[in-house]
């Protein structure tokens, strides 16, 4: 029987013809067991004497007897358990020889279809079925038109989603910032005639208690296990190193420009950086066509980072101006 033979008849009784075989074999197999079942209990409830087993007649032993005095055979069920146990082997045997010739038999000449009327067979609810392709019916290059069509709306959607996003933080810090300046505003309008000495300090905590702070020891010392510089010894010591670096440096042109690999080191690094920036810009292609990288109007990538609070940008003002001021005096 082939593949095709099977399907149909499958098709026409709703199972297989082989689990049609096997119920017939299982309920063979079923009366045989409640054949053995039987002849157990008949064989248990006989006396063992009717069964042929008695005990030796020489008056030395004495047999064994149970409560109502009967004698008791304990071989007697160990020779009858082991005897029904050869005798369902012996049938089970018989029976898987007897229906692997009835299994071979009945699928090769009665549930099967010959094969020269294999195709002319039509069931019953085959009548009506048109199998002429419809001018609608979708084919493979609509249906993986269609495919790259939700594609790209759903990488749409996604990249609407992120710069909805965005918006919406952009537009929350935005009236954060509205909300400090517009309280801020009229305290310095009222504050605006009194004297320099009666305005408020500025600020500058952030500088020794930001995290970027904590991590390199600046600040004020906050237990007994840990040391902080104070901020005016790095800023000390920092602007007093800036006039020998820039002598260094200004020593130190002059001879690069002398060196005879300068210029193939100069070339060298121009061809990297032209290298490093090429594949930066087709990265940020990439990512930008596959709608995860925002681009602002200049062309630089917008990276969300941490949110500047009012008092820290104007902090960091003052800082720029304070220090613009020292420079000029």
């Amino acid at each position: 029987m082939n593949d095709a033979t099977t399907s149909l008849l499958t098709e026409h009784f709703s199972y297989t013809p082989l689990s049609l075989i096997d119920d017939i074999i299982n309920s063979i197999n079923n009366l045989i067991y409640q054949a053995i079942s039987s002849l157990e209990s008949g064989l248990l409830a006989t006396p063992p004497e009717r069964l042929g087993f008695g005990h030796a007649n020489n008056g030395s032993t004495i047999p064994d007897t149970d409560e109502d005095g009967n004698v008791v055979y304990p071989e007697a069920r160990l020779e009858i358990e082991n005897g029904l146990h050869q005798l369902e082997t012996l049938l089970e045997a018989n029976v898987d020889k007897a229906f692997d010739k009835f299994e071979i038999y009945v699928l090769r000449n009665i549930l099967t279809v010959p094969e020269d009327l294999l195709f002319w067979v039509r069931l019953k609810h085959y009548e009506g079925l048109s199998f002429t392709s419809s001018p609608d019916a979708p084919t493979p290059e609509t249906i993986l038109a269609l495919r790259k069509r939700v594609l790209e709306t759903r990488k749409l959607t996604r990249s609407l989603k992120e710069e909805s996003a965005r918006n919406e933080a952009v537009i929350a810090q935005l009236k954060s910032i509205l909300s400090t300046v517009e309280t801020v505003s009229p305290d310095r309008a009222e504050n605006g005639s009194k004297t320099d000495a009666a305005v408020k300090p500025v600020d500058l905590s952030f500088l020794t208690s930001s995290p970027a702070a904590r991590q390199l020891r600046v600040g004020v010392d906050t237990s007994a296990h840990t040391k902080y510089a104070p901020l005016t010894t790095n800023t000390t010591f920092i602007l007093s190193q800036l006039p020998a670096l820039h002598a260094t440096l200004e020593n130190l042109r002059p001879k690069l420009a002398s060196l005879p690999g300068s210029s193939q080191g100069l070339t060298s690094r121009t061809k990297r950086d032209e290298r490093r920036e090429y594949i930066e810009s087709r990265i940020r292609l990439h990512l930008e066509r596959a709608g995860q990288l925002a681009v602002s109007d200049n062309g630089n990538p917008v990276v969300a980072g941490r949110r500047i609070d009012i008092s820290e940008a104007q902090a960091l003002e003052s800082v720029a101006s304070m220090l613009t001021q020292t420079r000029k005096d």
